[in-house]
């Protein structure tokens, strides 16, 4: 890569990636797959919400560890290794070490008030109020929640630091002279992971480090990581976007009809005691799945370096918080659905209510709570406070 300064389509897809992580959780309370596991759920639902939802989960992690590989490898180049681990220590392990305690506590009151004045419980939320009314509950296990990312990245770095300094090999050389080739046999690679793994993908929000997480996601950290130094391996794959497009959403569109149509309690319990087989059906979905989110992500990549490589105030500012506005959405978003569980209102209208209602919280909490204080140097750097002179300037 020649320049340091030409990032600012990665910065921009990173804030996509988060943001839309919002929208997605948004939209699972009207989902009928997951009516019956999702703590909101609604009461209305749409088989149209399954369709979008789960197309947009097929690629937006993918896309975000994308876009991780390559500032580490930015990182490194620009600091150094000692640098990058520092800097990814203070960036995410610490926020996750801080910030999962927080999340989690909140989960538990927010549940508690959920329990005591919710009249129209989701069906998850009236077993958990049973539950929680026997003389001795059984315990919940403890899970990264929603940061598991930022778990699996701790790992990914550790990974990332042995490599860079025991390993020698620029593989991304071989693979970015054949275009083509990549396009064909790269999504493959996550088939091995993909069929350990009922489908759709759960989060792999386990502390016990999840291995077939290493071999999708990794993977994609790494294609990101080897972007860095090729990154005009994306002029290569420009001619073929549209084609990719087509492909990404034809594989998704048969992906999706062989989901079923809803996924109960015992289903559930039957998903998380048993492997699925290893079959050519398996092995088919899981296909599908990788095609689908490698054809999509690199989509997005080639589409935003071409045109969204520019950042200005208020882009930069909207960038900025997404990473704070992520981490506390889901409390922010769930406080807001369990409300609207006892009202009466269009889908579509409690839908912009809790996604947008939860986007402005977490705007404005980081403008006046996070932005210019600690918080905000343990997220994105210190920042300066403007003062008159620089404001006249």
């Amino acid at each position: 890569m020649g320049s340091h300064s030409r990032v600012h389509y990665m910065d921009n897809l990173r804030a996509f990636a988060m943001l839309l992580g919002i929208f997605f959780h948004a939209v699972l309370a009207y989902s009928p797959l997951l009516h019956y596991l999702w703590p909101v759920a609604d009461s209305e639902n749409s088989a149209v919400v399954d369709m979008l939802a789960f197309f947009s989960h097929t690629f937006r992690m993918p896309l975000f560890f994308i876009i991780a590989g390559f500032f580490t490898a930015l990182l490194i180049q620009k600091r150094g290794l000692a640098a990058m681990v520092k800097n990814r220590l203070m960036r995410i392990t610490l926020p996750f070490s801080i910030f999962l305690p927080l999340v989690m506590t909140s989960f538990v009151v927010i549940f508690g008030w959920a329990i005591n004045d919710v009249e129209n419980k989701s069906p998850m939320l009236a077993m958990i109020s049973m539950t929680a009314q026997m003389p001795q509950p059984p315990e919940q296990p403890i899970t990264t929640s929603h940061l598991w990312f930022l778990y699996n990245l701790t790992f990914f770095y550790v990974v990332t630091t042995v490599l860079v300094k025991f390993v020698r090999i620029d593989w991304m050389a071989k693979v970015q002279a054949f275009p083509k080739i990549f396009l064909i046999a790269a999504p493959l690679l996550l088939v091995p992971a993909y069929m350990t793994q009922h489908l759709p993908l759960p989060a792999p929000e386990q502390f016990t480090p999840q291995l077939w997480s290493f071999g999708s996601y990794g993977l994609f950290f790494m294609l990101g990581y080897g972007l860095f130094k090729y990154e005009n391996f994306l002029d290569k794959l420009t001619p073929y976007w549209g084609w990719m497009l087509i492909a990404g959403v034809t594989a998704y569109g048969v992906f999706y009809q062989q989901l079923p149509a809803t996924i109960n309690m015992q289903d559930m319990m039957v998903n998380i005691a048993t492997a699925p087989d290893f079959d050519l059906n398996q092995a088919f979905l899981a296909a599908l799945q990788a095609y689908t989110g490698v054809y999509i992500s690199l989509v997005l990549l080639v589409l935003g370096r071409k045109f969204f490589n520019q950042q200005n105030a208020a882009v930069k500012i909207i960038a900025d918080s997404s990473y704070w506005i992520y981490i506390i959405h889901l409390p922010v978003l769930w406080t807001i659905q369990f409300a609207l569980l006892d009202t009466q209102l269009p889908l579509i209208v409690e839908f912009l209510i809790s996604s947008i209602g939860t986007l402005i919280i977490g705007f404005i909490s980081y403008l006046l709570l996070v932005k210019y204080t600690p918080i905000g140097w343990l997220l994105n750097g210190k920042i300066s406070k403007p003062t008159a002179q620089t404001a006249e300037a």
